[in-house]
């Protein structure tokens, strides 16, 4: 699952409207916005108040749990 996707999988569970995160965050609705639809990428600071705002480990949010590190290639070219 894409990072962005996933903040805004769970705003939809818990019926959060993006102004209501933005608010939450200090950014605009549009940067919220464009964070979900990964055109730009959220801070450290940012990633730890999402964390903040559903109450769940920043890895729920911000990590995909499908990918095994095995998963990585490495070039060793």
């Amino acid at each position: 699952m894409i990072l962005g996707n996933r903040i805004k999988e769970l705003r939809k569970i818990n019926h959060v409207l993006q102004q209501e995160l933005a608010d939450f965050l200090g950014i605009a609705r549009t940067s919220l916005s464009k964070i979900e639809n990964m055109q730009y990428n959220a801070s450290p600071q940012l990633m730890s108040k999402v964390s903040d705002f559903f109450g769940l480990p920043i890895g729920d949010i911000f990590f995909n749990p499908n990918v095994l590190p095995d998963d990585t290639k490495h070039n060793t070219a």
